[in-house]
């Protein structure tokens, strides 16, 4: 059984990749289980909840993604502030140039989790935070939920991950997605704890097959298209 959120993007999505530098920003096609899972201690935090006592189950969620039938990709140059080499002399920071992608959706993404191993009041409390959610991504890459329910199995149009057995889409786009160790703890993933998130224990990367191919490309932008649910 899955809990399925649909969102509708109200302005462009960008993500970086974990393994992009600052200077080149390439951006991943759809959220991360990652930011999800900080999207929702986010909102746990605006509920009032005492997050260190929601992380655990929230940091195991089994997380897939319907992207949007289509995206288009936009490739930019953009002027960014950046750190000098010489950090003791001189202004903090400088300008510079940094090359950004940023994702336009048609049509709307859905965000399913596996909730068969969820309590009833923990499920209540995750058709709640989704409905608090109104970013991923780069701050400004603004959603809206639009609606929610429940299903029992997912289609062909929903991402996977390298060696999951099932009925999925062969046309896909396989991409490094980040998300929650199994021993990550909440102090590591605190941004306001000095406690360091190590990679491999609080962030692993797992490889996502996204059900997108290229339809077309050119120097300023690249566009993917995906089957349709009614095809799955």
């Amino acid at each position: 059984m899955w809990l399925v959120t649909t969102y509708q993007h109200t302005s462009l999505f960008s993500l970086r990749n974990s393994s992009a530098t600052s200077s080149g920003g390439k951006t991943n096609l759809i959220p991360t289980m990652y930011s999800v899972k900080m999207a929702l201690l986010d909102a746990a935090f605006r509920m009032g909840l005492d997050v260190s006592l929601e992380f655990p189950w929230i940091r195991d969620l089994e997380i897939r993604f319907e992207p949007p039938e289509q995206a288009v990709v936009n490739n930019s140059f953009i002027k960014i502030l950046t750190e000098p080499k010489d950090k003791k002399a001189g202004p903090a920071f400088i300008t510079s140039v940094g090359f950004r992608e940023f994702v336009f959706y048609d049509g709307t993404l859905k965000i399913a989790v596996k909730i068969e191993n969820l309590t009833q009041n923990h499920i209540d409390k995750l058709k709640l935070l989704f409905f608090h959610v109104n970013y991923f991504g780069k701050r400004g890459g603004f959603l809206q939920p639009i609606c929610q329910g429940i299903q029992e199995y997912l289609g062909s149009t929903f991402s996977y991950f390298l060696g999951e057995n099932g009925k999925f889409s062969s046309d896909v786009i396989m991409q490094y997605l980040d998300d929650m160790g199994p021993k990550a703890t909440f102090p590591s993933i605190n941004t306001f704890d000095d406690t360091a998130a190590r990679i491999g224990r609080d962030r692993i990367m797992k490889s996502v097959f996204v059900p997108y191919h290229q339809v077309a490309s050119s120097r300023g932008y690249t566009w993917f298209k995906r089957e349709s649910s009614g095809s799955s």
